[in-house]
């Protein structure tokens, strides 16, 4: 892993900054994005002389084809991709608004889609593509039906570019976490005590007996965007600490 380049995008909080962290450890040179100057700025202050970081809004193209010419102007190639960026906005299936829908869809299906078809030609051959989903594409939860949609469609591409991208060398797989103790559960609108009731739960219900750290999906990222994944196409590592047994 030394010396190789991978873009995270939504690397500023959460699991992409624990996963930027971890592999700058393992001497990766690490790009991470976040959609303003303020929150980039405090996770690079997190990460050392290997991090470089872009403003960048994974929900329009423009912003995309800006981030793709800054990596090639700095790093020329990159050996793998993180794609992490995305929202959740509770909200029940009669309440949803077309906004929300869109703001959901557009970060979390349409932002990744174009992310890795205009990443595509500084990707390296051999390189790995890691795509974070969610078990709600397995289990269904109140309030996320958008998020689940989203993630559902993102799952449904990788089969189809692991076919259409063999050739090149680019290989696709995905992590699904559980609940995970990270910023999405506030920006999301829920209220302090919901999130604490819900991470609760999932403390007191989990075989682990605690709640997902960012940090422990980490490690399973780094194995994943490794040459020790080679072998493995379209797979689904389930990171919810045996919570759906």
């Amino acid at each position: 892993m030394k010396n190789k380049v991978f873009l995270i995008t939504g690397g500023t909080s959460g699991i992409g900054l624990a996963c930027a962290i971890y592999l700058e450890k393992q001497q990766c040179n690490v790009i991470i994005t976040g959609r303003n100057q303020k929150t980039l700025e405090t996770a690079l202050q997190q990460l050392g002389s290997n991090a470089t970081g872009f403003v960048s809004d994974t929900s329009k193209l423009t912003a995309i084809d800006q981030l793709v010419f800054n990596v090639k102007e700095k790093f020329q190639k990159i050996d793998g991709m993180f794609i992490n960026a995305g929202i959740f906005k509770a909200a029940s299936f009669e309440e949803t608004t077309e906004s929300v829908f869109d703001e959901t869809m557009n970060i979390n299906f349409k932002g990744a889609f174009f992310t890795i078809q205009k990443f595509i030609p500084l990707l390296r051959n051999p390189s790995s593509i890691v795509l974070n989903t969610s078990i709600v594409v397995f289990k269904a939860f109140a309030n996320t039906s958008v998020y689940t949609a989203s993630k559902a469609a993102l799952e449904g591409i990788a089969k189809v570019l692991n076919v259409e991208l063999a050739p090149k060398g680019i290989r696709i797989n995905v992590v699904s976490p559980g609940v995970t103790q990270s910023p999405i559960q506030k920006k999301s609108g829920m209220t302090d005590a919901a999130i604490d009731d819900l991470l609760k739960h999932f403390s007191e219900t989990a075989p682990i007996g605690r709640i997902v750290q960012p940090t422990d999906i980490a490690p399973i990222v780094s194995f994943l965007l490794s040459e020790h994944s080679w072998v493995l196409r379209n797979e689904k590592i389930i990171i919810d600490g045996g919570t759906t047994l």
